[in-house]
This record gives C-alpha cells, sequence and structure tokens, in this order.
C-alpha cells in the first residue's frame, strides 16, 4: 500500500526542476548504501523525457554518488556533492564547481578542534576529489572507510600541501559521542562566538559524525547556482530531504516572494519524507512516506500525471 502524502499540494504542474538528498529519501538501504528502487528509475526517467531537470543533491563525495548517478541512467542529471561545496559532471565525474574552506579557516578550526578534544576525536577532510583524515579517523570510520583516503599527522598543517589543495567540507567524529550531541557542543563550546557563522556552517546527516562547510554554502547554495544556469525560479522547485543537512534545500524551494497573484502564494515545494529528523518535518509544507517505502516516487507520481 502507497504512503500517505500530508498536506500533499493540489497544483504540482508548475515544477521544472527535482532536487532529492540520496540517503534517507531517494535511497532504499542503508547510510551511504543501498539502491535505487525500479520505481524510483522509472518516474526519474518519465520526468526527464517531459523536460524536468532532475538533481541529486548530497552530503556524499564525488566517490560514492557514482553507484546512484549510474543506477539512475538518467541523460542530463546535475550531482551536488559535499552538502552543496562540490558540484559534479554527472557524465565526465568530475568537479566542475568548488564552493572552498579557506586555508586559514581550515588551520583555525582544526586547531580548536584538537585544542579541545585532543585524542577524543578526529578530522577528515573532503579535498577535491581526494581525502585526507587522520589515522584516527580512518580507525573509528572502519569498515566504512572502505574507499581511497591519505593518511595526514596533522589536520592543522597537513591539508594544504601544494599550491592548488582546496578543502571543501571538514568532518569531525567522536570517539564516542553521535553527531547530535558532538554537534551541540562544537557550537556551544568550541565556535561559540557569533563570528563563526561568518566562517563556517556546521551541520550532520548521518547519526556518526559533524559536516563543516564555508559559510553560507549548503545544497541550497549549489542548488540556486544550478537554478540561474538553467533560468528556474524557486517556484519551480520541489526539494526531497530528510535530515538536518537538508533544511536550507527545502527552505530554497518553499521561498515565499514578497507578492502574490490572485490571492495565490507562488512558492516552490519542500517535502520532508516520514523518516524525516523532526527538525526536517517541523519546517517542510510537506510530509511523504518513509524513504524504504518509496516515498519520494510516490509524489514525483503525481508530478508526471500533472504535466
Amino acid at each position: 500500500m502507497s504512503p500517505t502524502i500530508i498536506n500533499p499540494p493540489a497544483d504540482l504542474s508548475k515544477i521544472r526542476l527535482v532536487a532529492s538528498d540520496l540517503d534517507g529519501t531517494l535511497i532504499v538501504g542503508s547510510f551511504n548504501g543501498g539502491n535505487l528502487s525500479q520505481r524510483t528509475i522509472a518516474v526519474l526517467h518519465a520526468l526527464e523525457k517531459k523536460g524536468i531537470r532532475i538533481v541529486f543533491a548530497s552530503g556524499r563525495p564525488t566517490r560514492t554518488m557514482i553507484h546512484a548517478v549510474e543506477q539512475a541512467g538518467l541523460s542530463n542529471l546535475m550531482v551536488v556533492c559535499c552538502n552543496g561545496a562540490q558540484i559534479v559532471d554527472s557524465q565526465t565525474k568530475a568537479i566542475i564547481k568548488k564552493f572552498s574552506i579557506s586555508p586559514d579557516h581550515v588551520r583555525e578550526i582544526s586547531t580548536k578542534v584538537k585544542a579541545t578534544f585532543g585524542d577524543e576525536a578526529y578530522i577528515g577532510a573532503e579535498c577535491g576529489a581526494q581525502f585526507k583524515c587522520e589515522e584516527g579517523y580512518a580507525d573509528i570510520r572502519r569498515p566504512s572507510m572502505n574507499h581511497a583516503h591519505k593518511i595526514i599527522d596533522d589536520p592543522r598543517t597537513d591539508f594544504f600541501q601544494a599550491q592548488e589543495d582546496t578543502v571543501e567540507k571538514i568532518i569531525i567524529v567522536h570517539k564516542t559521542w553521535p553527531a547530535d550531541k558532538l554537534y551541540e557542543y562544537l557550537l556551544e563550546n568550541v565556535f561559540p562566538e557569533k563570528s563563526w557563522l561568518d566562517v563556517i556552517y556546521p551541520t550532520y546527516s548521518s547519526k556518526y559524525f559533524v559536516e563543516i562547510s564555508a559559510a553560507g554554502v549548503s545544497k541550497a547554495t549549489a542548488l540556486q547556482h544550478l537554478c540561474e544556469k538553467l533560468d528556474v525560479s524557486k517556484e519551480e522547485v520541489i526539494a526531497f530531504g530528510d535530515m538536518p543537512n537538508d533544511i536550507e534545500m527545502i527552505k530554497f524551494a518553499e521561498h515565499v516572494p514578497p507578492f502574490h497573484f490572485n490571492f495565490i502564494m507562488l512558492t516552490g515545494i519542500g517535502v520532508a519524507m516520514g523518516n524525516a529528523h523532526e527538525d526536517v518535518k517541523a519546517l517542510a509544507n510537506m510530509v511523504t512516506g518513509n524513504n524504504i517505502d518509496d516515498g519520494v516516487a510516490v509524489v514525483l507520481e503525481k508530478l508526471v500525471a500533472q504535466l
């Protein structure tokens, strides 16, 4: 039986772009694993045939996006990685745009984290197409660390060993704390000054670690960049997500312009999954079923029917 859609919009026909998170949203299966269901693949292809643009927007780096990209088999898929810090060409798998953290800020963040936690927490980073991390990070994240990575001795100095080196996302893992506890502690005790809001954007997409991007960089940042290139307005976007790192993207789709026409507000649609974090459900203007029940496909099938 299909899951119930809460507060379904009457009209989906204005939508021109679909943006979706992967883990816990479009993917059926475990974090950084699982697959797209045949039902989901079929509706994505039906939308593409009708001229709708599809965006996969994930906290994942390029290397772990490739399986989902190949499974989807779409001709014009657009791919956002690292919570919006990288945009990837779905055909060549090359990074075509980066929103990097400045080297000085990377060093300062690493210094404060290591001074606070010592060997209780470790740091890794997405550096272009390469992943670099402390040995302790790799030890904690095994067996999930089944991809190529470079071990560094000191994150305060070793992320930038060549002039062209960049860091798009810092990842912090604690030996015993879950992500939500680590996130709150970082905000309250490590980066409590309001000035840090001009430097970093911290979030989390799983229970295992906290992710830090440059201030102002999120999935919404990359989505806005793509919309501008495609001449798609926010009001023509539907976005799906389940975790706090999806909040900005859902807010982007739900943007309410300061005008209305015939008393009908012109907005896009932000959709939370049935299995979503409560903070995501609270701000979404629509809630669908769980990812394991093809909650995204349920909504997109209704979109196809209206086009």
